[in-house]
């Protein structure tokens, strides 16, 4: 079972997306926060899994809650959830450690996907946003190796590329031919080799570098 914390100051939205998460029988909402401080209180007195979180709330806002749920629980999850896609609020939400972003425009089904990828070890960000996060994101990797040094196969290359588009594990095996428990190796194996620690970073890399066309 999935426990969720949802950080949403508006009462009718926050019920709402309880109702929609808990459609899932895989997950259960164990608490409702109306800012950033109340969601890092929550997280910790229920031992949450991931946090639904909102960018813009009064008192602790969505950027400082997800700090603090870091810095204490480096291994929770956090999902910004927001209806804001401006570039400087995808970089600072990355830059303080969210798991992904995702806009309010989202299906049910896909947000309970997105909970549950991100679960997965998945760096969510929709697609249309990507181009934000790749001119905006200070990336941590430094690379002293050109690309060509990197020694990419067609099979990696492939790969990333299909990281780029936010597939699943499965969905790339699909594709590739292979199983899910090889892809997901491989994706491992390719984070070490190129000294990156999530799929996103790996995402923006690949594209500032045009490692895929």
């Amino acid at each position: 079972m999935i426990k969720v914390v949802i950080a949403e100051d508006m009462d009718i939205l926050r019920e709402s997306l309880k109702y929609m998460i808990e459609s899932d029988s895989e997950m259960q909402v164990v608490g409702l926060a109306h800012d950033g401080k109340e969601a890092y209180e929550l997280c910790r007195e229920h031992k949450a899994d991931i946090v639904l979180m909102d960018l813009r709330m009064p008192g602790c806002d969505g950027l400082e809650g997800t700090r603090l749920i870091k810095a204490s629980f480096p291994d929770k999850k956090v999902l910004i959830l927001t209806t804001f896609e401006d570039e400087e609020s995808i970089s600072s939400a990355i830059q303080c450690g969210a798991d992904g972003y995702i806009t309010k425009d989202i299906l049910p089904k896909q947000l309970q996907q997105s909970i549950k990828s991100v679960m997965m070890g998945l760096g969510i960000v929709k697609r249309n946003i990507m181009n934000s996060v790749v001119r905006n994101v200070n990336s941590t990797h430094q690379s002293d190796v050109s690309i060509s040094a990197l020694n990419l196969t067609d099979k990696e290359k492939t790969l990333i590329r299909l990281v780029v588009e936010g597939k699943s594990y499965k969905e790339m095996g699909k594709e590739i031919c292979l199983s899910e428990g090889y892809v997901r190796n491989m994706v491992s194996e390719l984070l070490i080799k190129l000294k990156m620690k999530d799929r996103i970073q790996l995402a923006v890399f690949a594209v500032k570098n045009k490692i895929i066309s």
